[in-house]
């Protein structure tokens, strides 16, 4: 028979795990929407190929003066066109469920 600290230890390792699972969880949904909405904000160039995508933190400089309720995100989207390689990079942050994105210079 399980002593009771046991028990407990299992019950809240499995609660702590279902948290950051369901967290991991949100934050490719909102990574997956950003990473959408920032190739549709791409420019339209004939020949624009899109090589590869990333997510990261915005920095601690931009944060400091967000006054936004969503924590926001950089999207770097890698594009190849003529043989010229350049990365697009966009501040996406979700407000009621939708991507909003809005280029940035690196």
């Amino acid at each position: 028979m399980m002593r009771r600290s046991h028990r407990m230890h299992i019950t809240l390792t499995v609660a702590v795990s279902a948290t950051l699972f369901a967290v991991s969880n949100a934050c490719a949904r909102i990574d997956q929407a950003c990473l959408s909405k920032a190739a549709g904000a791409l420019p339209h160039i004939t020949g624009l190929a899109v090589k590869g995508s990333r997510t990261r933190p915005v920095p601690a400089a931009v944060l400091a003066t967000w006054k936004g309720q969503a924590r926001p995100i950089i999207v770097d989207i890698d594009v190849v066109t003529e043989g010229e390689q350049e990365t697009y990079s966009y501040l996406c942050v979700m407000t009621q469920g939708s991507a909003f994105v809005q280029r940035t210079m690196n």
